[in-house]
């Protein structure tokens, strides 16, 4: 499984609240636009990536 890095995850997360387009952010980034629609979809549902911590 592939895992965005955190500092590209921030800095698309940064162009899309300053208004930028998926496909602009794409060609800034050189991350595929599914990515960046799945990271914005988690992010607004407020979802994380990790597992969460057995009790």
């Amino acid at each position: 499984m592939n895992v965005l890095k955190p500092h590209l995850q921030t800095t698309i997360l940064t162009l899309l609240a300053a208004g930028k387009s998926q496909r602009e952010i794409a060609r800034i980034t050189s991350v595929d636009r599914k990515t960046i629609r799945s990271l914005a979809q988690r992010t607004i549902r407020g979802v994380s990536n990790s597992p969460g911590v057995a009790t």
